[in-house]
């Protein structure tokens, strides 16, 4: 087996696992920014409250040494309707919606493994979602969580644009959500 056919073969698992879309991605042209962790420090509720979050997880320099140990990988997206909650409780879209997309990333992410791409590694969009209230300790979901792309230091946006997606600043009432996650493979 090729590692072509091996990221046909995940892409195929995430679309049957219910991702919208999946594509493969030249890992080299990932567009990476101090600016994503500022925007998390500065701007996002969230800051200091997971330890996939800052100041917990690696920064933007260390992301981008990471990055380069990889040649491909696989963006996947995840729409979520809010027709399928009360649109109202953003909270339980947002639960649903990454929680939704890490059990396919994490599938993929041991699918990968099992073809011998053993330092397959997902990231995903958005804050861990896995406890109710982080502990900041030590994580109590280890083989689960999983850094946030944007915290890392990753322009998500730019991410889903550059690899045939459509992603844009929502305003006003929205029936779908989309969010992204990465697996690198090779």
């Amino acid at each position: 087996m090729t590692l072509e056919n091996d990221l046909h073969k995940l892409i195929d698992k995430a679309l049957a696992l219910g991702a919208s879309g999946a594509k493969t991605v030249e890992v080299a042209k990932i567009k990476t920014g101090a600016w994503t962790r500022w925007k998390c420090q500065f701007g996002c509720p969230n800051y200091g409250k997971t330890l996939c979050c800052p100041p917990f997880v690696p920064g933007y320099e260390e992301t981008q040494k990471f990055l380069r140990e990889f040649a491909q990988g696989i963006i996947v997206q995840y729409k979520f309707t809010l027709e399928k909650i009360d649109s109202t409780d953003f909270a339980a879209a947002d639960l649903s919606m990454s929680n939704g997309l890490l059990d396919i990333l994490l599938t993929l992410e041991r699918e990968a493994f099992l073809q011998n791409h053993y330092k397959a590694f997902a990231l995903k969009a958005g804050r861990c979602r896995l406890c109710d209230q982080c502990n900041l300790t030590k994580c109590v979901h280890p083989t689960k969580a999983r850094p946030s792309l944007e915290a890392c230091g990753i322009d998500v946006m730019a991410l889903a644009n550059d690899n045939g997606y459509s992603a844009e600043i929502l305003q006003g009432p929205v029936q779908e959500l989309k969010i992204y996650g990465l697996l690198l493979v090779e």
